[in-house]
C-alpha cells in the first residue's frame, strides 16, 4: 500500500486529481484507481508514465523517498551548474 499512499500524496502535491493524472499520463483511470486501492498489479510502463507527469523518479513513487542516485545527480549538477572547461596538458599511454 506504499504505492497507493505515495501516488495520492504526490498527485495532491501537484494539485492533480486521479482523473487528470490519468489523462496527462495516458494511464487509464480505473488502473490508477486500482493502484490507490491496492487491487491491481502495476505495469512498469504505466508507472513510468505516471512518474513523468508527477516529475518524480520510480523510487520516489514506490517507496516514498528520493532515489539516492537521483539525489546525487542533482547535487553534482548543482555543483557544476556553471560552464566547465577541461584542459588536457599531457596524455600518457600506460603499457
Amino acid at each position: 500500500m506504499e504505492l497507493a499512499k505515495n501516488l495520492l500524496k504526490l498527485s495532491r502535491k501537484k494539485k492533480m486529481s486521479i482523473a487528470s493524472l490519468a489523462k496527462k499520463s495516458g494511464v487509464k483511470q480505473p488502473t490508477l484507481h486500482g493502484w490507490t486501492t491496492g487491487r491491481s498489479v502495476q505495469n512498469i510502463d504505466d508507472l513510468k508514465k505516471v512518474c513523468e507527469v508527477l516529475e518524480v523518479g520510480l523510487h520516489t513513487l514506490l517507496f516514498g523517498i528520493p532515489d539516492p542516485y537521483e539525489t546525487n545527480q542533482k547535487l553534482i549538477e548543482e555543483i557544476f551548474k556553471g560552464d566547465i572547461t577541461v584542459t588536457i596538458h599531457k596524455i600518457v599511454k600506460n603499457d
